[in-house]
């Protein structure tokens, strides 16, 4: 790996995760919601240092940390804004569900979920990459990200599409090697079917699979959500310069090709020079 640095996002994803999931299934729920609570605090430290070596190409430690401290506020920010903007639209989406709805209803608390948070991912997912490769403020990389996606819908789907592809087969990697290691250790009940086992409480799953099961379980999806980490933040900070990259050359070209059909109509005398007014009023220069 050109940047191994990188590594410590995903080393950071993975432990929060591994350590929220412990805290879950031994109930503790104190603990889970504090670490959960810091491990997204201290994420955008990571995503900030990882785009600023992407972005300078550079691999020190120095770079690492100077990213990760610099854009710190400018990735926190706008993310906690997001959070909170989703929050207060979902609220308001359960009081209109209670009121003409007839009361609490989870189906329409997912649908409310996604009427939210699908179009605020959709079109604001790239903020953090625009603050790092373009050095946008805090919230022009919100508009900054929108005008990205606006300009490039379908290639954003595409890159969406990949990531989720890209998830999956790492989660269907992991649950086999799962199988592998319970294939001769644990021992299931000949008179459960396959329905019972579906409709199984989490409880009974882990009385199934045992205490130690349980834990390389969570073990391994954390270091599942680790690896995707580390492949993800560089395949979208080089999807997001790539295509702003283009966007650019193509605004550049734009401008050269103008500039060209004005200088042919400047000496062909068929370019009249001229200014408009405050009303909008065109004066011909003499």
């Amino acid at each position: 790996m050109r940047y191994p640095l990188l590594l410590l996002s995903g080393v950071w994803v993975g432990c929060v995760v591994a350590a929220l999931g412990y805290c879950i299934i031994s109930g503790l729920d104190f603990y889970a919601g504090t670490i959960g609570f810091f491990g997204a605090i201290g994420l955008p430290f990571f995503v900030g240092a990882s785009n600023e070596l992407i972005y300078r190409s550079e691999g020190s430690l120095s770079a690492y940390a100077a990213g990760g401290i610099s854009r710190y506020f400018t990735i926190l920010i706008p993310g906690a804004f997001l959070v909170f903007l989703g929050g207060i639209g979902m609220m308001l989406l359960t009081l209109i569900f209670a009121v003409f709805g007839g009361g609490q209803n989870a189906i329409l608390m997912v649908i409310s979920v996604f009427w939210i948070f699908i179009p605020m991912v959709f079109f604001f997912f790239f903020y953090d990459t625009a603050a790092v490769l373009e050095e946008k403020k805090v919230f022009s990389s919100l508009l900054r990200s929108a005008e990205f996606v606006r300009s490039r819908p379908f290639r954003v789907i595409g890159f969406y599409f990949t990531s989720f592809i890209l998830l999956v087969v790492l989660f269907m990697v992991s649950t086999f090697i799962v199988s592998l290691f319970f294939a001769g250790s644990m021992v299931i009940d000949p008179s459960l079917d396959a329905n019972a086992l579906f409709n199984m409480t989490v409880e009974e799953q882990q009385a199934l699979i045992g205490e130690d099961g349980m834990n390389i379980v969570i073990a391994l999806y954390g270091v599942v959500t680790g690896l995707f980490t580390v492949i993800f933040l560089p395949f979208k900070a080089v999807f997001y310069r790539r295509h702003v990259q283009g966007i650019a050359e193509q605004k550049q070209e734009g401008m050269m090709q103008e500039g060209v059909v004005q200088e042919g109509m400047r000496q062909e005398g068929t370019l009249q020079e001229g200014v408009y007014d405050e009303k909008g009023r065109w004066y011909k220069y003499s």
